[in-house]
């Protein structure tokens, strides 16, 4: 089966994104489920209004597991962000790269190996009044990893219907980078612009800075892409390429199709006269 150079271009974009948002994970059955029940938001400070709704909703729809036996699979990618924390309590001597949270398609998740960052993290944010980072973008965090499969499926179909150019199944896979990025710039600047007046420190309410370093109280916070959101980029770029390259494709054959038709009515012509 021979592939055309739009279907080249477009299977390395669909593999690369799937791997970036859709890579299984293996956990044992038992210790993920304990794990979750572990990492359950604690609400120290109520929700109000449509965050609290919009949070209710989030918990309303299933986490995207899929159990075998004694195991669970759980389609996580890649983290797409890191957040580095920086305290005076936790020195680089014993914790060399700080406290670190990884931002995934379906929420934050601790990225140390012997203790749980998100929850010291959690912790130290609540002392200034701020929620926990679970909070954010309750529902994109639950419907995520049913969004990017839906997505990878329509860059199937994209690529492998010649006859179509259906360019609209590109549209979110091609947005995907960015609709991260508002998002998760939107949901810090909620977290800083919503503290809780009755914390312990009181500090004047602030955007979390989404690239770079940063500092609060003395706390400061590193922010930078992580390998997931890199190969994210990549896959724009050979996704894109596939659509430039399909649009090429159809026009050139519905050209040879048209000069096929009219070289077949001139032959016929020529036979009749």
């Amino acid at each position: 089966m021979k592939l055309e150079r739009y279907q080249i271009y477009g299977l390395i974009g669909a593999a690369i994104f799937f791997v970036t948002l859709l890579w299984p994970r293996i956990y044992n059955k038992k210790a993920y489920y304990y794990k979750l029940a572990g990492s359950r938001v604690e609400l120290v400070y109520g929700l109000k209004g449509w965050v609290k709704k919009w949070e209710k909703l989030g918990r309303s729809i299933p986490r995207f597991i899929v159990p075998v036996g004694s195991k669970v699979i759980v389609p996580q990618g890649l983290p797409l962000w890191r957040i580095i924390l920086d305290a005076p309590q936790y020195p680089r001597t014993a914790f060399p790269e700080g406290l670190l949270v990884n931002i995934y398609i379906n929420g934050p998740a601790n990225g140390c190996k012997h203790m749980s960052c998100l929850h010291e993290i959690d912790t130290i944010n609540h002392y200034i009044g701020m929620q926990s980072l679970s909070i954010a973008a309750p529902v994109m965090s639950r419907l995520g990893t049913y969004l990017a499969l839906f997505m990878f499926l329509s860059l199937l179909v994209f690529v492998f219907v010649k006859k179509k150019l259906l360019g609209y199944l590109v549209i979110l896979p091609l947005a995907t980078p960015f609709i991260f990025l508002l998002v998760f710039s939107y949901w810090t600047h909620w977290l800083g612009y919503n503290l809780n007046p009755w914390a312990s420190f009181k500090v004047h309410s602030f955007t979390p800075i989404l690239y770079g370093v940063g500092k609060v109280a003395q706390f400061s916070t590193h922010n930078r892409p992580a390998i997931g959101f890199t190969l994210l980029m990549v896959s724009f770029v050979f996704i894109s390429l596939s659509y430039l390259s399909k649009r090429k494709y159809l026009k050139q054959k519905g050209l040879l199709e048209n000069e096929k038709k009219s070289a077949v009515g001139a032959a016929a012509n020529s036979v009749s006269a």
